[in-house]
């Protein structure tokens, strides 16, 4: 389940009973580690799902950060019904790998078709969460395994995804820290974000349109974020799309952002999945930060597709 942390905490079974339903009677919820990631086992996402299994799996995804559910075989239709459970979804602005049937679907892939790349090949190899430049950023995300690089040849997996509670780093910081960081606004911007990585030569990237870069403005974002569900503090600043602090000194500016990236992935906040075809999982992009780790290259074959669930703007 884990490549560095043994699974803890306490397994819990569904019962039928007042809120018990047929489909939760043999739900298991099991910690990844001490503070990112849960496993959930029991429920099929192709059918359809009760209310008490839904909350089950949103209790799951605030408290967590990041849900699993292993062998789960879906359809396209079956992959945008389960996400549409917990709110609308959104097209990405680099829609050109969206799915054309199914264009809330992005495609992940470094498979070429006709010399060119069917998704994006390159995506979220950098701390990040998704789609914190968009005013409204997105609640949540789902990512299906539908093929994984095969192992390397000293055995190791290779494509993992690791994930950052900075809820948890928010909680571990000292009290005149918090104090500082509190009021302070960040900048984001998807356009800067897309162009360097175009000047580190990813193939998979060709330059925006005018109508995409219209679409993805720069946004201000709270340096502290307050979860909408729960009302818990997290640390709302990534290296992928955060750019500066509004107000402060350049030098002063990335030496604090330095620092509380460094703080959010620290071995005792990260779980790092290890990816089996069929695995399904979603994450809170308020709790959680996420990096793909671009370890592997063709014939290792990655295909994957997520959705995204619209959020709310943060405060």
């Amino acid at each position: 389940m884990n490549a560095t942390a043994t699974p803890t905490g306490t397994s819990t079974t569904g019962t039928l009973g007042a809120l018990g339903t047929p489909d939760t009677l043999n739900i298991r919820i099991t910690p990844c580690t001490r503070h990112t990631g849960a496993e959930i086992t029991g429920l099929d996402l192709s059918r359809p799902l009760s209310k008490h299994a839904l909350d089950t799996i949103t209790d799951t995804l605030h408290e967590w950060g990041v849900v699993l559910f292993r062998s789960q075989v879906l359809t396209e239709a079956q992959h945008i019904a389960f996400s549409r459970h917990f709110g609308d979804l959104e097209v990405h602005v680099v829609s050109q790998y969206s799915l054309p049937e199914y264009r809330e679907i992005l495609v992940l892939s470094n498979i070429l078709k006709d010399g060119k790349h069917i998704g994006l090949a390159d995506a979220g190899q950098r701390w990040h969460s998704d789609a914190g430049y968009r005013r409204e950023p997105d609640r949540a995300s789902v990512l299906y395994a539908r093929e994984i690089p095969a192992p390397h040849a000293d055995g190791q997996s290779a494509g993992d995804t690791m994930f950052a509670s900075a809820r948890a780093a928010y909680d571990a910081l000292d009290d005149a820290l918090k104090k500082r960081l509190d009021g302070l606004k960040v900048v984001y911007s998807y356009i800067r974000a897309y162009e360097a990585k175009m000047n580190e030569g990813s193939s998979s990237r060709k330059p925006l349109t005018e109508k995409q870069r219209a679409e993805v403005p720069d946004v201000v974002q709270p340096l502290i974020r307050t979860h909408p569900y729960t009302g818990r503090k997290i640390i709302y600043a990534n290296p992928a799309h955060t750019f500066e602090i509004v107000g402060m000194p350049e030098k002063e500016s990335q030496a604090l952002l330095n620092e509380l990236y460094a703080h959010i992935t620290k071995p005792e906040f990260v779980y790092r999945h290890q990816w089996t075809a069929e695995d399904v999982l979603m994450w809170d992009n308020c709790v959680v930060q996420h990096n793909a780790v671009g370890d592997y290259a063709l014939p290792q074959r990655r295909l994957m597709h997520t959705t995204r669930i619209k959020g709310t703007v943060p405060f």
